[in-house]
């Protein structure tokens, strides 16, 4: 799933949460469709710029304070992505060393 969608299904639950709105209320006080918000909600549809602007209004901010927390939420994501890559290269790495261990001990087998 891309960067983008992970932050608005954060950025929307967070925001549901924090104002303990429901996805109906929201829609009807952003005239965006209730099934839209779902769509967005399961990461299967994205935000349009108007339909951003619409849900900060319904949230009661300003859509440059919406985009701050999406883009930190972005930022999280990001993170994430790269310490799991930088996890995986890691075990990688461990592996290699430790198979490179293992055939050093088998050359004596004396050795403990």
């Amino acid at each position: 799933m891309e960067v983008l969608q992970k932050a608005e299904i954060e950025l929307l639950a967070q925001m549901l949460g924090d104002t303990q709105t429901t996805k109906k209320k929201l829609a009807l006080e952003s005239g965006i469709s209730r099934q839209h918000i779902g769509l967005v909600a399961k990461g299967k549809r994205s935000l349009s710029l108007k339909s951003f602007c619409d849900l900060a209004d319904a949230f009661g901010c300003s859509a440059t304070e919406l985009m701050e927390k999406l883009e930190t939420l972005m930022k999280d994501e990001l993170q994430r992505r790269q310490m799991q890559v930088a996890a995986e290269k890691s075990k990688g790495l461990n592996y290699v060393h430790k198979s490179y261990l293992g055939r050093s001990v088998r050359k004596n087998p004396n050795q403990k």
